[in-house]
Parts: structure tokens; sequence; C-alpha cells
């Protein structure tokens, strides 16, 4: 079962309420089973998410430089073994790239509209739009405005 909590999941294992931490950074999955309260489970995925920190950073960094050394996104993800629309979006969010169509996407989502609404009205698949926003933390759509993701 969920909980309040973003990575971290309850489970009953022989009649125990217990905890599992999830992680995924860079295409690795980190998980870690077992926590018998919901606080040392917090504790683990928040020293987690401290030591995977600076490692993506330095991915988009890196990520970025890249793609100004080349202009072509495509040699972008070539060269860090990752998709083309990731590549795009880390762009995006760095400020680096831009289209249009991006732009336009970005300022529906910062006036509210949700992603289908968006993908309507510019006649494009949600995929299409979700491939050029920004990365928002702790944002998420169900299918009405865009909400902070809850504590």
């Amino acid at each position: 079962m969920k909980t309040e909590f973003a990575g971290i999941t309850s489970y009953i294992q022989n009649e125990v309420k217990k905890y599992r931490v999830d992680l995924v950074v860079n295409r690795k999955h980190y998980q870690k089973r077992g926590f018998t309260t919901l606080e040392s489970a917090r504790k683990y995925r928040n020293e987690l998410e401290e030591k995977y920190k600076k490692t993506v950073q330095v991915n988009a960094d890196d990520i970025v430089r890249t793609y100004l050394n080349s202009n072509s996104i495509r040699e972008t993800a070539i060269h860090h073994n990752m998709s083309r629309q990731k590549v795009r979006k880390i762009l995006i969010t760095e400020g680096v790239y831009s289209t249009p169509q991006s732009v336009k996407v970005n300022e529906m989502l910062d006036s509210g509209y949700t992603t289908q609404e968006i993908a309507e009205k510019l006649d494009v698949s949600v995929g299409t739009v979700n491939n050029l926003t920004v990365y928002r933390k702790g944002e998420y759509d169900v299918g009405e405005k865009v909400k902070p993701r809850p504590n």
C-alpha cells in the first residue's frame, strides 16, 4: 500500500506491517525492504536521495555540456545512453533548448491546463505534451489541475 511519502510503500508480512523504500536514479532501481517503522524507512530514503542527488545534477550538467558542444539532441542521447525524449526534457528544464511548441505547452501548464486539455487544444498526443514539459518535482497530473504531491 502507498504511504503519504513518495517512494515508500507498506506491506504485511507474517501479520506485521513493514515498509519498502524504492528510488530510481538514472535507470537504476534501488530497493530495500523490511523497515519496521515508517520513520526508519523515511530516514533511509532521505539518505539515498542525498547520496544520489549529486549524481543526477552532474549528469544534467554533462548532458547540457554535450549538447552545447554537439548541438544535437540525437548525438547527446547516444553519448549518454538515454532516449532523445529524456535528453530533450532535461535540456528544456535546464533552459538550454526550446521550441515554439514547448514554450506554448509550458505556458499552458503554468496557466493551469491539464496535459489532456493541452493535447486537445494543440491537436497533439498527451505523450508529446509530456515530452515538451519541464521536470516539475513533486507535481503530477491527475486529469484535473496540476497539484502538488501530498507529503
